[in-house]
């Protein structure tokens, strides 16, 4: 009975040995499943398009101010009263025609006296030359006398008396001439300013600032007071745009540009550049310079001031690959990656300064390094060995449905 008792137990110890030793593996098996990263597949599909080719203008962007072609302002020589304005904002005006009028009394007056004063010295010419025609008589007297008498006669001191009234008399003349003379130019600069009172268009045209009212005083003691601004043609405009020191090298006179107005942003305007300045601008420690545009404005859509929008074609390039910048910043993301419990890890991306695409091979993304021929807008043009037309480039990637 004993032997049978231990044989029992003894099997009995076997088959608890064999159970714990199965789930122990079955527990190792499950941790080491779930220690071991495990790939997720197909949680992501790239949106792709085919690589095309084509022309692609690269263009420089600007901005600047609408100016009228050809601009006057219209002010006054002379000081004094507004007396009428006989024009306004938006009139158009002819050359010669009368814009405003000063008070004029002053300045006729002016005239009045340097009439006065003319007068004056041309009557005292005349008694100068009364004078001297006397003088003249008696030298003349003195010579003939002389010559009968063998010198005796006149003395000699009459006859210096008598040669300098003459000289005297000669001289008043002279001055008398010449202040008729500065009596003269008096007047004429009296008339001047006399005919300054009345302000004149110097050009056909349109009244585009008006500064003056009736009973306004104007000094122009230092400069020249402005009273208007008239432009001559509005339908011939000009563009005056800031092109940044580092794309100045790329612009030239001829070159084609597009700009756009705030006053209407669905329509695009055309111009040609006209000149390059020489000369730089400075603004808040930026160097830019200045290039003229000629626009025509037949339209009259355009207005004096107006802000513009600008890209100047410096280049078109012509059957290139051409691919959207959002492909030479795309980035694929790798799947993620299970853990313990579950969780999940992204594998760290690396940037790649180089310029490249990706590419679908194989259904794989594949990356190509490519060289940045030109930007125009959303697209770049690109140039490599390894890019054909019609590759399939990644321009995205997101996650399955």
């Amino acid at each position: 009975m004993e032997d049978l008792k231990k044989i029992t137990e003894y099997k009995g110890g076997g088959w608890k040995l064999k159970l714990s030793l199965v789930l122990g593996l079955a527990l190792l098996g499950a941790a080491i499943y779930m220690l071991v990263p495990q790939e997720q597949k197909d949680e992501y599909r790239f949106v792709s398009e085919p690589l095309k080719k084509g022309n692609l203008k690269l263009s420089v962007s600007a901005t600047g101010y609408i100016q009228p072609l050809e601009s006057v302002d219209v002010g006054s020589e002379v000081s004094g009263t507004v007396e009428n304005v006989y024009v306004d904002y938006n009139d158009i005006v002819k050359k010669g025609q009368l814009l405003a009028q000063l008070n004029k009394i002053k300045y006729k007056s002016g005239v009045d006296r340097s009439f006065a004063a003319l007068a004056i010295t041309e009557a005292t010419l005349q008694n100068a030359e009364a004078t001297f025609a006397q003088a003249k008589a008696t030298v003349e007297r003195d010579k003939t006398l002389r010559e009968s008498t063998a010198g005796a006669l006149p003395s000699q001191k009459d006859w210096e008396s008598d040669w300098a009234n003459y000289m005297s008399a000669k001289s008043q003349v002279a001055n008398a001439n010449a202040q008729i003379e500065q009596a003269k130019q008096a007047l004429v600069s009296g008339k001047y300013d006399l005919d300054r009172t009345m302000i004149y268009s110097p050009i056909d045209g349109v009244v585009l600032v008006r500064k003056i009212d009736p009973g306004q005083s104007v000094a122009a003691s230092f400069q020249t007071p402005i009273f208007f601004k008239i432009a001559k043609d509005l339908t011939k405009m000009e563009l005056q745009v800031s092109v940044d020191e580092a794309d100045i090298s790329k612009v030239k006179a001829l070159q084609s540009a597009i700009f756009s107005v705030d006053a209407y942003p669905e329509k695009s305007f055309e111009g040609t550049i006209r000149l390059v300045r020489v000369n730089s601008e400075m603004l808040n420690g930026v160097v830019t310079y200045i290039a003229v545009l000629d626009v025509d404005n037949r339209e009259m859509l355009l207005k004096p001031g107006m802000s513009a929008d600008v890209d100047i074609t410096v280049e078109t390039l012509k059957n290139t690959l051409i691919v959207p910048r959002t492909a030479l910043l795309f980035n694929p993301v790798k799947p993620t990656q299970n853990k313990l419990f579950g969780f999940g890890e992204k594998s760290k991306d690396t940037i790649d300064s180089k310029p490249h695409i990706w590419i679908l091979e194989n259904s794989m993304p594949k990356k190509v390094y490519v060289k940045i021929l030109g930007n125009s807008g959303l697209l770049t043009a690109v140039v490599s060995d390894e890019l054909k037309e019609t590759d399939a480039i990644i321009i995205a990637q997101e996650k399955a449905k």
